[in-house]
């Protein structure tokens, strides 16, 4: 189990956003979401891997 969770660090934000979005074009392809819905979607994926990013770059500078 702590290879698992070492394997995952700092990987399970993407790892969730992809699947979000997966599942969003998904939805889009079977006409259950519009192209707008689709976007807004694709959109806080991409927010969530910058948010993450950027906490990680910020703990890393003062960890200097």
């Amino acid at each position: 189990m702590t290879k698992i969770h070492d394997f995952l660090k700092g990987k399970k934000t993407y790892i969730t956003a992809a699947i979000g979005l997966a599942g969003a074009v998904m939805a889009w392809a079977e006409g259950q979401i519009s192209g707008t819905a689709l976007l807004a979607s694709a959109w806080a994926a991409v927010q969530a891997c910058f948010i993450r990013a950027g906490i990680a770059n910020e703990v890393a500078k003062t960890q200097l």
